[in-house]
């Protein structure tokens, strides 16, 4: 981030922001050096060099250590820099008191915001950089380039492409992500860049492609075309000056392809050019792969079986139900339950994980998740187990019914998938209710039998649509699953060593053969307990003895179970830790929306206060920011603490991997 951009509301010249660099600077360097070797990391697309610990050796063989340290090194930069620029300001500011409201204090409180916008947008970068689940604000640039023999092509105006991308129309990109997240995630300050022409022509590309391949260009494991379409793109764009994001789509005026990449996000071509694609590789950019249903069919060619098959999933793009969006193409849908769980955009505590509270049969209440969540208030996700040893395996229940993205569905319908692990990763699949649909509608009901007893009685899970409304819908289910009876084939033996709790074990016959071991009696104890357990369950499911923090319904950030109980604290201080003051030189407008109505104990008339008020975290508190939009005030090392607790949120994740499909996560 370049200093000059600050320079005008700092109200610091070049000198002085020099010297309060400087002494910071020194300052982090003895705090960070440690007597090791200093690294550089130069941020993509912008002029950022922080320094870090342990260099390149250290961030390419220890990467979430890496992360951990980096934000550990921001936060204290921060603190730095806060510290020196509050010293400067009060070093530069005539002696005496400022009573709040003042206009010395009024701009002393303005700097402060300032840099606190500063720290919240470089939190929000880290955490969006690395995180799953997916919080906070991303900004995407989009970059036009025409290749050198098509200059005087252009597929769009510059003006649509900034409408698509983050234009107030419900089917803009920006939209549809702060409505499918439910505001959880956006990409506010996205920016587009050309149209730029290229040095290089198609042929030129390909010839640099060909040169640089280490496959044939157009086999399967190759991609080393569109990564070089991509680098030529962003490489002119930033020899330009242009200010680029880290998350990038590169549009190209020619070809037919639509992919990602990690190496500089999305490339798209005129072919293409429509939301569901756009937000369908954008997606990819989440560690999210394709959608699939479990139909023995090969939607395309070069697909797997079931690729491409969920049609109420956006990561079936080009099979999904669509819906014309009039300027942008064709729009939507949503993501499917599973897909939500693992980004964190569906509230914990609508979230069911079925047999939790011990009831293995009654009717709940579901809601559509294609409604803004404030405006239902049934469950929006069920969880149903059905394998003992891993309950990160279970099948999902969700409601989908025709409004917003979603409007392009055929009908309002009950979906069920299985989440299953396979290889080193889980995958949804869209369970069919026959060969040609997928959907439960009223009065049709899904049945599946699981492993048999050890008496060859089956285990079975039943879900009955009993009825529809425009947005809710009630359902049964029945589950008879048993984490703790011996399965069809197993020798169940009665244990007399009561340490653990349990009375039998469940071996396999292989297993008997070398009698019983604790190892035994440990994994009789988890069938026992399952659901006991379960402190957290689901894709964000935490590691053992460790629980979300839960600030909100959408934090799943890991945290020891005192924490939990701490941030409830805080949050029930907060009354107590606010002050009111006045608002100076506001406009006419913003005096008469801010402005605070009173009613007269006379006469019950509504009369307005003549001067605005805002409330603020009173000295010494300040705001927690632990997301985008937490205004709890907290003392300065609580707001470290929760920094810390976010940065190191990836490593206490039992699940922290690629979802529906062969990748790793992270750069």
């Amino acid at each position: 981030m370049e200093g000059s951009c600050l320079l005008p509301l700092m109200g610091m010249d070049n000198n002085q922001l020099a010297e309060t660099a400087t002494a910071a600077s020194h300052r982090v360097y003895t705090l960070l050096s440690l007597g090791r070797k200093v690294g550089c990391v130069v941020g993509a697309g912008s002029s950022d060099q922080i320094p870090l610990l342990g260099g390149e050796k250290a961030k390419k063989n220890l990467p979430s250590f890496w992360v951990w340290i980096r934000v550990y090194e921001l936060i204290i930069v921060i603190r730095v820099i806060e510290s020196e620029t509050k010293t400067y300001w009060q070093a530069s500011r005539p002696s005496g008191s400022e009573p709040a409201g003042s206009s010395a204090h009024l701009r002393s409180r303005n700097r402060m915001k300032v840099v606190r916008a500063v720290i919240l947008l470089l939190g929000i970068t880290v955490s969006c950089t690395v995180a799953i689940p997916r919080r906070g604000n991303e900004p995407w640039t989009l970059i036009l380039c025409k290749f050198a023999d098509l200059a005087g092509y252009e597929p769009r105006s510059v003006g649509w492409f900034e409408e698509w991308l983050t234009g107030e129309d419900q089917d803009s990109i920006q939209n549809y992500f702060a409505q499918v997240s439910n505001g959880i995630y956006t990409i506010n300050g996205s920016n587009v860049v050309g149209w730029i022409t290229l040095p290089y022509t198609q042929k030129d590309v390909l010839r640099l492609a060909n040169a640089e391949a280490s496959a044939p260009i157009g086999s399967e494991a190759s991609f080393e075309y569109y990564d070089k379409i991509k680098d030529v793109c962003v490489n002119t764009a930033t020899e330009l000056g242009h200010s680029l994001h880290r998350q990038k789509i590169t549009v190209v005026n020619a070809g037919t392809s639509a992919v990602y990449g990690k190496k500089n996000g999305v490339l798209l071509t005129p072919q293409l050019m429509f939301s569901s694609v756009l937000t369908h590789e954008m997606v990819h950019s989440f560690f999210i792969g394709h959608s699939y249903s479990d139909r023995r069919i090969k939607i395309f060619p070069y697909a797997m079986h079931g690729e491409y098959d969920d049609r109420y999933d956006l990561q079936s793009t080009a099979n999904a139900y669509m819906h014309n969006s009039v300027k942008f193409g064709m729009s939507g849908p949503g993501l499917n339950a599973a897909h939500l769980d693992f980004l964190g955009w569906l509230p914990m505590d609508r979230m069911l994980y079925f047999g939790r509270d011990g009831r293995q049969n009654y009717t709940l209440r579901l809601s559509s998740l294609s409604l803004p969540h404030n405006e239902t208030r049934g469950w929006l996700m069920v969880m149903i187990p059905y394998d003992r040893n891993d309950p990160r395996n279970f099948y999902t229940v969700e409601l989908r019914t025709r409004h917003r993205y979603d409007r392009g569905i055929a009908q309002h319908a009950i979906l069920i998938h299985r989440v299953q692990r396979a290889g080193q990763s889980y995958y949804s699949v869209l369970i069919s209710q026959s060969r040609d649909y997928y959907e439960l509608t009223e009065g049709t009901e899904w049945v599946t039998f699981l492993e048999p007893d050890l008496f060859g009685n089956f285990q079975y899970v039943r879900v009955t649509v009993k009825k529809m409304y425009d947005q809710d819908a009630d359902v049964t289910i029945t589950s008879s699953f048993n984490s703790e009876a011996c399965r069809l084939g197993e020798l169940r033996k009665s244990v007399m060593d009561t340490s653990y709790g349990v009375d039998h074990v469940c071996q396999s016959r292989s297993q008997a053969r070398f009698g019983l071991k604790e190892s035994d009696l440990r994994r009789q104890f988890r069938y026992r307990n399952f659901f006991g357990l379960l402190a957290t369950f689901g894709a964000n499911e935490c590691r053992d003895g460790f629980v979300w923090r839960a600030i909100d319904g959408y934090d799943f950030v890991c945290v020891p179970p005192h924490r939990q109980d701490a941030v409830q604290k805080e949050a029930d201080a907060q009354a107590n830790r606010l002050q009111f003051v006045t608002i100076e030189n506001m406009d006419v407008e913003n005096r008469n929306r801010e402005s605070r109505a009173a009613i007269s104990s006379d006469s019950g008339t509504p009369v307005m206060d003549t001067v605005p008020i805002q409330a603020e975290c009173a000295t010494p508190y300040v705001e927690r920011m632990a997301f985008q939009g937490d205004v709890i005030c907290v003392t300065p090392q609580e707001q470290t603490i929760t920094a810390a607790e976010n940065a190191n949120a990836v490593n206490l994740l039992k699940h922290y991997e690629f979802f529906n499909g062969v990748d790793s996560v992270g750069p």
